[in-house]
C-alpha cells in the first residue's frame, strides 16, 4: 500500500468518522433542541403551576381567613347559645317557681271556695231563719196592731162609759138641781 492508498483509506476513514460523528452529533443536536424546547415546555407548565399554586394560595389565604371569621362567629353565637340556656334555666325556674304559686294559690282558692260555700250555706240558712223570724215578726206586728186597735177600741169604750158615768142621769140631774 502506497503512501497515496493509505492516505487516502485515511482520509476515507476520516471523512467516515467525520460523517459519523456529525451524524452524531445532529442526532443529539436534535436531541439537545426536543430536550430544550421539553425544558421550555416544562418551565412553562412549571410557570402555569406556580400561578394556579398561588391563586390557590390566595384562594385558601382566603377561605383560611373565612374559616377564622365563621370560627369567631361559631365562638359568638356558642356564648348567645350559652347565654340563651342560661336564660332558658333561668326562666324554666321561674315558671316552676310561678307553678308551684300558682298551685298554692290554686289550693288558698280551692280552700276559700269550700269556705264561701259553707258561708253560702250559713247565709241560705240564715236567711231561710231570717224568713221564718220576719214572718213571725210580722205575725207578732199583726198582733200588736190587733191589740193595739183593741186596746184603742176598749179605750174609746172606756171613755165612751166614763162619759156616761160622768154624766148625770137625768134622774140625777133633777136631784142636783133640787138641792140647789
Amino acid at each position: 500500500m502506497s503512501s497515496n492508498e493509505i492516505l487516502w483509506i485515511a482520509v476515507v476513514s476520516v471523512l467516515l468518522l467525520s460523517g459519523v460523528m456529525f451524524r452524531i452529533a445532529l442526532h443529539y443536536r436534535d436531541q439537545v433542541k426536543a430536550l430544550k424546547e421539553l425544558i421550555e415546555n416544562l418551565k412553562f407548565e412549571i410557570r402555569v403551576l406556580k400561578e394556579e399554586c398561588n391563586g390557590a394560595m390566595k384562594i385558601i389565604g382566603e377561605r383560611n381567613e373565612d374559616i377564622r371569621k365563621y370560627e369567631a362567629e361559631i365562638k359568638e353565637r356558642d356564648k348567645l347559645i350559652k347565654k340563651f340556656k342560661q336564660q332558658i334555666e333561668e326562666h324554666e325556674k321561674a315558671f316552676r317557681n310561678v307553678s308551684e304559686v300558682v298551685m298554692t294559690l290554686k289550693a288558698d282558692v280551692q280552700s276559700r271556695d269550700t269556705e264561701i260555700e259553707e258561708l253560702k250555706q250559713k247565709i241560705d240558712a240564715y236567711r231561710e231563719d231570717f224568713k221564718r223570724k220576719s214572718e213571725k215578726i210580722q205575725a207578732l206586728k199583726a198582733d200588736v196592731q190587733s191589740r193595739d186597735e183593741e186596746v184603742e177600741r176598749l179605750t174609746q169604750e172606756l171613755k165612751q162609759r166614763d162619759e156616761a158615768v160622768k154624766a148625770p142621769s137625768h134622774k140625777n140631774k133633777k136631784s142636783k138641781k133640787k138641792g140647789k
